[in-house]
């Protein structure tokens, strides 16, 4: 059953997301970005609940969930004079550290929708959406969460990879939103134009991850040790 689950995660995540920001851009044409963005929500809500429907510690998830959010929506806005050097990955990435894939994924997904309502909503939201889910869908992996908890190295390394990652899957959104068209050469060109925010990225990971990691992922274990949630 377990095993299930995962591959409806996976196919939700990696591929009815996609389809649906596929079928904004190209067929509503970034008219009805707030409708995507809400039904990647609606989406990545599916497998959560469906697995914890039953568990008497699903409230206290949810907590967690909503508190991992608010630190990020609220690093986002304190640095908001430094738009590349905020805490907002570091705290997605350590979501999904603490917390596991699905919440980790959940949590990426949501602080952008969030904290857009503070700074801009527009068609790059669901983009933005998709590209921080799955930053911490992939810090959330059993194998690579287990290492970064242990070893500062590996967490640094692994806000480093997921840095670059986000700011990739975000310059495909930048090509695209020229002409609705894609060209090797024209992608070349704009990662090469962004390597200095990448780089922000990159230094904004690695700096708070190493100061917040500590903190956090004591309390967040506490918690889960407490109230006996298995994640």
């Amino acid at each position: 059953m377990k095993k299930y689950q995962q591959l409806l995660n996976v196919a939700i995540y990696f591929i009815l997301i996609p389809m649906l920001l596929i079928f904004g851009f190209f067929i509503l044409r970034d008219k009805q970005y707030n409708l995507i963005s809400m039904s990647i929500v609606i989406l990545m809500c599916v497998p959560f609940f469906i697995a914890y429907e039953k568990k008497e510690s699903t409230s206290r998830e949810l907590v967690l969930l909503a508190i991992m959010v608010s630190l990020a929506v609220v690093g986002r806005t304190a640095f908001f004079f430094l738009p590349a050097l905020n805490p907002m990955a570091a705290m997605v990435i350590l979501a999904g550290v603490y917390l596991g894939p699905d919440l980790g994924f959940m949590t990426g997904a949501l602080s952008p929708l969030i904290s857009n309502m503070i700074f801009t909503q527009g068609p790059w939201t669901p983009f933005q959406m998709f590209s921080y889910g799955l930053v911490g869908f992939i810090a959330g992996w059993p194998f690579i969460a287990k290492l970064a908890k242990k070893n500062r190295v590996i967490l640094s390394l692994l806000g480093i990879l997921v840095g670059v990652s986000y700011s990739l899957l975000m310059d495909i959104w930048t090509v695209l939103s020229m002409d609705r068209s894609f060209s090797i050469e024209r992608y070349l060109v704009v990662i090469t134009q962004a390597i200095p925010f990448t780089i922000s990225y990159l230094i904004a990971n690695v700096t708070f991850l190493n100061i917040l990691n500590t903190a956090i992922g004591t309390r967040i274990e506490r918690v889960k040790m407490k109230y006996g949630i298995n994640i």
